[in-house]
């Protein structure tokens, strides 16, 4: 008889390994619910939160990455407080991972280049804009060039955005699992350092 639970409600182990395979397959698929999380920084007066695109992840070196706008506040705020959150959450599978870790800011170096090649022409461009992201506006706008707003521009122009690219590397040095389930849930925290995994506990849900 197949049983009512996943492999990994009571196997803390296959709990780690299925964390990495659906980070890797959010990266891979853009229809999937981890392709997108949400990113937790500190700000002046309150936490700030915000979706971005998991873009890279890195199992050997417990790395994972999104891309942002030099000029975002974001960035502001992990050059202020590097400590960062990023929070998955699958619907369907009612599975959530909460990444916890140092932020490292990757502009116009080795890192950021070769994200820069990877990137597709229509990500890009949105780094062509010539206001900061959140700067404020008279009246709705895009921050594009009524000329860019459609058409895609050319080579040339979406180079120009290279300086506002950012690689932000997530050094992982916590990870949590919370499984939701009808008979009773399952959480797991996962402790990092120097890149291995050094604990593993089972927490009440």
């Amino acid at each position: 008889m197949k049983s009512a639970f996943p492999e990994h409600y009571n196997n803390i182990d296959n709990v780690y390994e299925s964390i990495w395979n659906l980070l890797e397959i959010g990266k891979k698929d853009r229809n999937s619910e981890f392709h997108q999380a949400y990113l937790a920084t500190h700000s002046d007066n309150h936490p700030s939160i915000r979706t971005v695109v998991l873009r890279k992840i890195d199992s050997t070196d417990k790395i994972i990455s999104f891309h942002t706008d030099f000029r975002s506040t974001k960035i502001r705020e992990i050059s202020e407080n590097n400590k960062i959150s990023i929070l998955f959450y699958d619907h369907n599978k009612k599975i959530q991972i909460k990444c916890s870790g140092i932020g490292i800011i990757n502009n116009q170096n080795d890192n950021a280049d070769q994200a820069w090649q990877r990137t597709q022409s229509f990500s890009k461009k949105c780094y062509i804009v010539n206001e900061a992201p959140g700067s404020i506006s008279d009246k709705p706008t895009s921050g594009y060039k009524k000329e860019h707003e459609i058409e895609l521009p050319d080579e040339e122009i979406l180079n120009s955005g290279y300086e506002n690219f950012t690689l932000v590397n997530m050094e992982i040095s916590e990870m949590e699992w919370l499984y939701l389930h009808r008979h009773g849930h399952r959480r797991a925290k996962f402790i990092i350092n120097n890149k291995d995994l050094v604990k593993k506990v089972w927490l009440t849900p």
